[in-house]
């Protein structure tokens, strides 16, 4: 009687042991499944965000070629036909049409300067020369030429440099925003400010204009394209607004 006793919580333990053991393999086979779901995940989201950089990188190569092609042909043609005409325009000496003269020399000269400067603002090689800094002081005094807003543009002094692409992909992201502010947000004061801050270059873009809501706000084409840039030159972008309290769009860039 007591051999079978023994004999039966022997099999009770047995059992109780090999459901443990089941237990712990279903455990440990659940957990590598899950680790290998994750890391097949993880490895979809980078296949998928190295597609899209490939993919932006490949569309803004189209557009900087684009660009300088553009740039070269209102260098080279449009901008040497206004400079023919200006001259043209001086060998005439009508004393009764002088003003208009006048008045037509000061248009050419307008239409000839600010071609030059917007063939500067798209030639990649310009801005990869020059630096993003100086090709956006310019894009501020050109602005501010046109007495339509009061812009300010202060960075500190001796800024790192940044590489040739992330200059150009930089430039271009503050060309973006401020064309967006020029659009949309009804303003009169645009100010640009950069510093650096330990590892990091910090700009911030300020307008006065009407803001809007980020609550509301999609995330149109726009900003999924200045995010993605970002990612592109190792920075981050923010953007801050209120209602009626302009907008303060902050980049800050990995050096």
């Amino acid at each position: 009687m007591q051999k079978e006793k023994l004999d039966l919580i022997l099999s009770v333990v047995s059992a109780s042991l090999f459901v443990l053991l089941l237990i712990v393999s279903a455990f440990i086979l659940f957990r590598i499944y899950l680790k290998r779901k994750n890391m097949l995940l993880l490895e979809k989201e980078r296949m998928g965000i190295q597609f899209e950089q490939t993919l932006l990188s490949s569309k803004l190569e189209i557009q900087e070629q684009t660009f300088n092609y553009i740039s070269q042909e209102i260098h080279d043609n449009i901008g040497q036909v206004l400079s023919l005409v200006r001259i043209n325009l001086n060998t005439l000496n009508s004393e009764k049409e002088q003003p208009k003269l006048e008045l037509m020399d000061e248009l050419m000269g307008k239409a000839i300067t600010d071609l030059r400067s917007l063939s500067h603002s798209l030639n990649t090689d310009y801005i990869r020369t020059v630096g993003w800094a100086p090709a956006v002081e310019k894009l501020f005094l050109d602005i501010n030429r046109s007495d339509k807003y009061k812009t300010s543009f202060e960075i500190e002094d001796e800024l790192p440099a940044l590489k040739d692409e992330k200059n150009i992909i930089l430039f271009r992201m503050i060309q973006e925003i401020i064309n967006n502010i020029i659009k949309h947000a009804v303003a009169t004061e645009i100010s640009l400010y950069a510093i650096r801050k330990a590892n990091q270059v910090m700009i911030d873009i300020k307008d006065n204009g009407k803001g809007f809501d980020k609550t509301i706000l999609s995330a149109g084409t726009g900003i999924r394209n200045l995010q993605q840039r970002a990612k592109m030159i190792d920075a981050t972008i923010d953007f801050r607004s209120n209602a009626g309290n302009g907008t303060l769009v902050s980049i800050a860039i990995n050096i």
